[in-house]
């Protein structure tokens, strides 16, 4: 008995295809499966210059080669889902179905193509309305001409209105560049997009992993065994070719690419999309923002129909779990790495609140000196008497953030007093003994931390890891601490913590909380060290007016941080 299918059902098959991306994907595929007899294994490079131009017209959509041409081309068109490609594991096109797969855009489709023992070209067109939907044959193949001694030219057309305002050149090149990244590195091979309306034209390169900096994780996989449930018999297979592991975890920098899985040199789907893979670490992993690279699994999966997924059996199990066993490692050597890569990202957002607080520290200066300090004469020329005072604000007795006396002498009283400066700043303790006359190395060597030279505003913002100081024997934990002139902030403080939030991968994000919170640590000790050593006058309530807008405006000028990731960061 023979099953019969009605053609009906073809336009419903492209319907898998969901966008446009995807579709022409399958048209450049067809173009590299008919270039494979020019292709040298051994020395990964093809025989002869291999050219796929992908076009993009007004109202169509071109793809021309220079490869093989179409065997059987009458066959092709009018046998769907019978493929000649089927046996032949190097090549991708094995359904038999991608040559429709324009139905799910468009209406109309022509293609050309030209065998070298060949005189003329072939030509057929395909109208989804006639033949689907008012059941007309497909005509015989007609004869015309093209530009190559062999090869196929392809032409969409009479696309849908939404489809067609879905395409998008940049994003095209993203995509071939992504979905045949392993193909880009073999040499003589050339994809070309362009288009004459947009003044485009774009060279289609391999995606470049040694251009970033991080640390790679390799390892092949010639045996495979799938364990199963309870009490089953492990199973053990073996690849006719290797499953290769590329993966890359980046500095100091995050890259829209996350790991993928590649068959035959294509991409299938992002390894955290694939949902026949279930992992315990799957989400932490596969999904990491600046984990990047591949798993090549060669032929040894099957893709699906729509080429987004792999089909279920025994290959995929045993890979499977073989990648969970991978996954603890990788978890570990993660983890050990976002450690560093997050020390990086505190040291960033130092050297943004340190700015920050030099420009306003400067304006915070001129105020003073223009409002809170009239009955006194200071120069603010360079070389003139209030020259000193660019050095910073504070004094000698404001020490591990106490204040054990006051000091309103004039700055030529102590001239190396530290404050609002746009020079390098000095510490009194650099030079002198402190009060316990010990120097200002000694006073932080028993926290770890030596202080820096400081520019500009005279501070030195730190974040500190581990368990905040105590104050005294209350109990009560230092959310912030001034020592020399180093501001410093612990990030493990609960109040610090609580006002962080959490990515869906585990990444910190800044939010406005946050930001409020770091900019009122920092204004409590600056302007304690500005009132102590410029002198404020007796209480009122306009110091505290002055606390509250400083901070107000500190804030503001950092809020550009609030919803970023700590690793979003280094862009700024």
């Amino acid at each position: 008995m023979q099953i019969e299918i009605s053609q009906s059902i073809i336009p419903s098959i492209a319907g898998l295809y969901s966008d446009t991306n995807r579709i022409f994907m399958e048209y450049i595929d067809n173009s590299i499966d008919s270039a494979e007899e020019f292709f040298d294994e051994s020395t990964n490079s093809y025989k002869k210059d291999i050219e796929i131009n992908f076009h993009i017209d007004r109202n169509s959509v071109s793809f021309t080669d220079n490869c093989v041409g179409i065997t059987n081309f009458t066959k092709v068109v009018k046998s769907v889902g019978h493929s000649d490609k089927r046996d032949l594991p190097w090549t991708n096109g094995q359904f038999g179905f991608g040559i429709y797969s324009f139905l799910a855009a468009c209406d109309e489709i022509e293609i050309r193509t030209k065998l070298k023992e060949q005189d003329e070209a072939q030509k057929i067109i395909i109208n989804q309305k006639k033949v689907f939907k008012q059941n007309q044959e497909i005509a015989d193949p007609s004869y015309t001409e093209i530009n190559s001694e062999s090869g196929t030219v392809v032409i969409l057309s009479k696309f849908d209105k939404v489809m067609w305002k879905s395409i998008d050149f940049d994003k095209l090149v993203n995509e071939v560049e992504k979905h045949f990244e392993l193909l880009l590195k073999r040499k003589n091979l050339t994809i070309t997009i362009s288009s004459h309306s947009l003044g485009k034209n774009h060279i289609c390169e391999a995606f470049d992993y040694d251009a970033y900096e991080g640390e790679p994780w390799e390892e092949t996989k010639d045996k495979l065994v799938f364990k199963g449930k309870g009490k089953a018999i492990p199973v053990t297979v073996f690849p006719e070719n290797p499953v290769y592991i590329y993966l890359k975890l980046l500095d100091d920098r995050v890259i829209n690419k996350p790991p993928v899985f590649i068959a035959k040199g294509r991409r299938i789907g992002e390894i955290k999309d694939i949902k026949q893979f279930d992992s315990k670490f799957k989400g932490e992993i596969w999904s990491n923002p600046k984990l990047t690279g591949y798993i090549d699994v060669s032929h040894f999966l099957e893709p699906d129909i729509s080429r987004t997924n792999f089909r279920n059996n025994t290959n995929s199990k045993a890979l499977w779990d073989e990648l969970k066993e991978i996954e603890v490692m990788i978890f570990e050597f993660l983890s050990d790495l976002n450690k560093r890569s997050e020390t990086a990202d505190y040291r960033k957002l130092e050297s943004i609140l340190n700015a920050e607080l030099s420009k306003l520290a400067k304006l915070d200066l001129m105020n003073y000196r223009t409002q809170n300090l009239s009955g006194k004469d200071i120069n603010v020329e360079p070389g003139g008497p209030g020259e000193g005072q660019e050095e910073g604000a504070g004094s000698e007795h404001h020490r591990d953030g106490e204040n054990t006396g006051n000091d309103h002498s004039d700055t030529n009283e102590d001239p190396n007093g530290y404050g609002p400066s746009e020079q390098e700043g000095e510490n009194p303790s650099d030079k002198e003994n402190n009060d316990s006359g010990a120097s200002n190395e000694e006073t932080l060597a028993d926290t770890g931390f030596t202080a820096e030279p400081r520019k500009r505003s005279g501070f030195d913002i730190k974040f500190v890891d581990g368990d905040p100081d105590e104050k005294g024997d209350t109990g009560v934990l230092v959310r912030s601490q001034l020592v020399g002139g180093m501001i410093r902030i612990w990030c493990e403080h609960p109040d610090f913590v609580d006002r962080l939030s959490w990515s869906r991968t585990k990444e910190k994000i800044i939010t406005q909380r946050l930001v409020t919170y770091i900019a009122g640590e920092i204004t409590v000790h600056y302007k304690d060290q500005m009132q102590s050593r410029y002198g404020q006058a007796e209480y009122n309530i306009e110091m505290f007016r002055d606390l509250i807008d400083w901070m107000y405006t500190f804030e503001q000028g950092i809020s550009k941080m609030s919803g970023m990731k700590f690793s979003e960061l280094q862009g700024l």
